[in-house]
């Protein structure tokens, strides 16, 4: 005669539920859904600083990035810094920019999300730029020039600072040198033709003054974007940093909460060209 099953304790049934939605936690935040709080002002009007976002980590496994896709990425140069930028060049497009004005591949880029700045007069351009992607076969020659796919590369001129902390490095340093195996590598020394493993994304800024993005620090690599930024589900206006100004926040919560932000989707542009001006 079979034994009767001992019916399980309370206290286990608790700690199974604990264990199991803290496993289900974790299996989400690391390949579905993690949340993120915006810390600068980089994104501006899009995104302001106190926003707290959810990123949607499951739709890059089985789809690209798209053209203004606003993404979450870990920062080139630092593995433990994440940033927030928006694409606005994919794999193998050619970036410039003209008196803050995008082209890509020779077209200019409608950009609602860019707030209009009155303050800036003097010119601003940069590129043109080439965005290495996938088998893309690079090579440097004797003539000290870059080619990708036997087209010789325009690299902007002047010194950039990827690093906080870091020596100024040149233009092809900071967008083009992390194609190469050897890192410390220069335009001084050929290199024979090689293809590259993986694709690049150029990224911006909405807030064009305030952000530092691909102008200074170069292309985003695939592998390390988290994922895309879809839903706005809390937002707080205050920028407290001493432990008295907390308090003074928290005594007028209602305040200081954006409520015209809560449950905002974040879809003011598709996946197409269409934000392409002809």
């Amino acid at each position: 005669m079979a034994k009767p099953r001992k019916e399980k304790s309370a206290l286990r049934e608790n700690v199974e539920s604990i264990v199991i939605a803290i496993i289900l936690a974790v299996i989400m935040r690391q390949f579905v859904v993690q949340a993120f709080k915006i810390p600068s002002g980089s994104m501006e009007e899009t995104l302001q600083i106190g926003d707290h976002i959810l990123v949607n980590k499951f739709l890059y496994h089985f789809s690209s990035p798209k053209l203004s896709d606003v993404i979450v990425f870990k920062y080139p140069w630092e593995d433990k810094r994440d940033f927030i930028k928006r694409i606005v060049a994919l794999p193998g497009d050619q970036v410039e920019i003209r008196n803050k004005e995008v082209m890509v591949n020779g077209q200019s880029m409608s950009e609602p999300y860019v707030a209009p700045d009155p303050r800036r007069t003097r010119p601003y351009r940069f590129g043109p730029l080439r965005v290495p992607k996938k088998d893309d076969e690079v090579e440097i020659r004797k003539d000290k020039r870059l080619y990708i796919n036997g087209d010789p590369v325009a690299i902007p001129d002047g010194m950039f600072r990827p690093d906080d902390h870091g020596p100024p490095l040149s233009g092809f340093q900071t967008f083009y040198r992390a194609l190469f195996p050897n890192r410390s590598i220069t335009l001084d020394r050929p290199v024979k033709p090689f293809k590259v493993d993986q694709d690049y994304y150029f990224t911006l800024g909405d807030n064009r003054n305030n952000s530092k993005d691909s102008r200074y620090w170069g292309f985003v690599k695939s592998d390390r974007i988290k994922g895309k930024a879809f839903f706005i589900y809390w937002s707080w206006d205050c920028r407290a940093r001493k432990f008295a100004q907390h308090v003074k926040c928290a005594t007028n919560f209602a305040q200081h909460v954006r409520w015209d932000r809560l449950g905002r989707l974040l879809n003011l542009t598709s996946s197409s060209r269409a934000v392409v001006r002809q």
